[in-house]
């Protein structure tokens, strides 16, 4: 790891696309993801990993400065929780749930578990290392490295829990434990350690189109975004990388 880190962290910034591909493989085929970097003792950001100033200037000219709160969506009062996510879902996009009747020690276990598998040994990590869309429990670094115009500083275990059965052998022995079955921000000291839970077939292939309810749509109010499958959304949405815009853009009718 010591040659791919003296070239990664290089101070030329790449001037072509062989030179931008060229790092991005070395990085890839460490297989040491961001952790690695860190334990080899890095002390400059990769240039891989610095997004372009035209994009930088583009975003803070967009940023709202407008005060704003997280909805909180409280399920211990059902009526109330259902006016409380169309809210929500209609006004922001997004919401906290409180009193889910998830215990607080299997979500500080989850956390564990998680930070756990991201500070075993490099050698340990690497056969979980993969790119292959089809594998139930894999690590990588970045899922768009590829295609974004920079890379994010994160690390990611996926599992892959249905809707076939699985098996939890597969999964790492620092993640076997029990439990029920998002952008974030790297914190400026110490790892940030979070777990999204996706519902989604986007590995199994179906026909079945998706798009706006037609029973709820209004006379005089046609639909915004055409009708796509699973599979067409997420082939967009892995293709564009994660480059700030919404991939529903994408299927909106003219």
């Amino acid at each position: 790891m010591v040659g791919s880190t003296e070239f990664l962290t290089g101070d030329s910034i790449p001037t072509n696309v062989n030179d931008r591909l060229h790092q991005l493989k070395t990085f890839d085929e460490s297989k040491s993801g961001v952790k690695g970097l860190v334990d080899a003792g890095v002390t400059r950001l990769p240039p891989i990993f610095i997004r372009p100033p035209e994009e930088l200037a583009a975003e803070n000219s967009e940023r709202n400065e407008t005060p704003f709160s997280i909805p909180v969506v409280d399920l211990g009062d059902l009526p109330g929780a259902v006016d409380a996510v169309r809210r929500a879902a209609e006004e922001v996009g997004f919401f906290q749930v409180v009193n889910h009747g998830i215990p607080g020690g299997v979500l500080e276990a989850m956390l564990v578990a998680a930070r756990g598998f991201h500070e075993l040994p490099m050698e340990m990590k690497r056969e979980y290392y993969s790119r292959e869309m089809g594998r139930k429990v894999k690590y990588m670094s970045n899922f768009d490295l590829y295609k974004s115009k920079a890379a994010n500083w994160r690390d990611t275990l996926f599992c892959v829990m249905g809707p076939e059965s699985f098996d939890p052998q597969e999964l790492p022995l620092v993640c076997r434990f029990k439990s029920v079955e998002h952008r974030v921000l790297a914190k400026h000291v110490g790892p940030r350690v979070s777990v999204a839970c996706f519902f989604t077939l986007h590995l199994y292939p179906t026909t079945k189109l998706y798009g706006p309810i037609k029973e709820m749509l209004p006379e005089d109010h046609p639909p915004v975004y055409r009708e796509t499958t699973i599979k067409d959304f997420i082939a967009y949405y892995d293709g564009k990388g994660l480059d700030g815009r919404s991939a529903l853009t994408h299927f909106k009718l003219l």
